[in-house]
């Protein structure tokens, strides 16, 4: 047991040295601040008005992502105080800042409203600027062998995982407790594999976020008080993204494939949802309705219902990392099954809704 005080080197962690208490007591305290911040943001009263998009119909105080921010950072403070973060300290320090530039980039959409394609090239920027200075991923393993990419195409390829995950996230938060609840799931996957892997540092980076969704949750719980807006959901992608980066840079050979299909339910319904509409032929940087959680929601399902789903799907994927961690091509094998049954899925939910609802019909307005 590492005792308070002696400066743990969070890196260097293995599963024989459990968190220390003063760690532990800082992720309570980060869910607390969490949930206090939050609360302040919604006396504040920035809110978020109803329109074609929204799946709820009276004003709601919007921005309480800058509480999960805070209630996240808080616990790093705390460990970089009793120490260092080792090898891993250039990546986390990249994780922070541009993760928080991220949520900044949220809370100025959410007060004043920036065009999309603004806010998709600064996040693209943001999350280039990431894959640089955290850890491009560069090596793809099965079971007989690896193939590495060359650095160019492995910083385009993990910018790009950074800037779909962020977006995932906050396309998925349009509805009551539905990104928050399956983050944290999402968190405690992530959590969970990296502490098979000895990587403390991912384990409590994975820990940060989650005692901060926590925190945040009863605020947002159907019926929601309080959304986690642009601010929190840009945030909590962008973390996310970086959580798994690290977990793969020290993870086994399956890690790759692992964290890919622990995000599977939200870049299934993102990505699935995106290629129906330009095959559509439809504005994809124009508002709409059109997400399978969407479709359940105007099928008449209440928001608790659509959100357990969603966090159910979470676990399953999350189960399935964990059960074919130990082989690259097994996890790999796992997640093209999950892959075939989304699109069956989706395409299965538009045929029924498309019946049911003759109606449906794009958004004139932008995202």
């Amino acid at each position: 047991m590492i005792a308070i005080g002696e400066g743990p080197d969070l890196s260097t962690w293995k599963l024989s040295m459990p968190l220390n208490s003063t760690l532990m007591i800082a992720l309570l305290l980060g869910g607390l601040v969490s949930f206090l911040s939050a609360f302040l943001v919604m006396k504040w009263r920035v809110l978020d008005h109803p329109n074609e998009r929204s799946a709820h119909t009276v004003s709601t105080p919007n921005a309480g992502g800058l509480g999960v921010m805070v209630g996240t950072v808080l616990p790093l403070m705390f460990a970089l105080f009793i120490g260092d973060f080792g090898p891993h300290g250039l990546a986390v320090l990249a994780l922070v800042v541009i993760a928080i530039l991220a949520g900044f980039l949220g809370f100025y959409d959410d007060v004043r409203d920036l065009s999309a394609r603004t806010k998709f090239l600064a996040l693209g920027v943001l999350a280039f600027l990431a894959a640089i200075y955290i850890y491009p991923v560069r090596l793809f393993t099965l079971d007989g062998g690896a193939l590495a990419i060359p650095l160019i195409a492995a910083y385009l390829g993990t910018g790009l995982w950074i800037f779909v995950l962020g977006n995932a996230a906050n396309f998925m938060d349009g509805s009551d407790g539905l990104a928050v609840g399956s983050a944290a799931l999402a968190a405690l996957a992530l959590m969970f594999l990296s502490l098979d892997s000895g990587n403390m540092m991912a384990v409590f980076l994975a820990l940060a976020l989650l005692a901060a969704l926590i925190g945040f949750f009863p605020l947002n719980a159907p019926p929601a008080r309080l959304f986690l807006g642009d601010t929190g959901a840009l945030f909590i992608g962008v973390w996310l993204a970086g959580v798994a980066l690290i977990f793969i840079q020290d993870g086994p050979p399956s890690a790759v494939y692992a964290v890919v299909l622990v995000f599977m339910p939200w870049l299934s319904d993102v990505l699935l949802t995106m290629a129906w509409r330009a095959h559509k032929r439809m504005d994809l940087l124009r508002s709409h309705k059109d997400h399978l959680y969407q479709l359940l929601l105007r099928r008449g399902l209440s928001h608790k219902a659509v959100a357990a789903m969603l966090a159910g799907q979470t676990a399953l994927c999350g189960v399935l990392a964990w059960v074919f961690r130990s082989s690259p091509t097994s996890a790999l094998l796992a997640l093209a099954a999950i892959a075939v049954f989304a699109i069956i899925g989706h395409w299965w939910a538009r045929v029924i809704f498309a019946a049911t609802a003759p109606n449906f019909q794009d958004s004139d307005h932008e995202v």
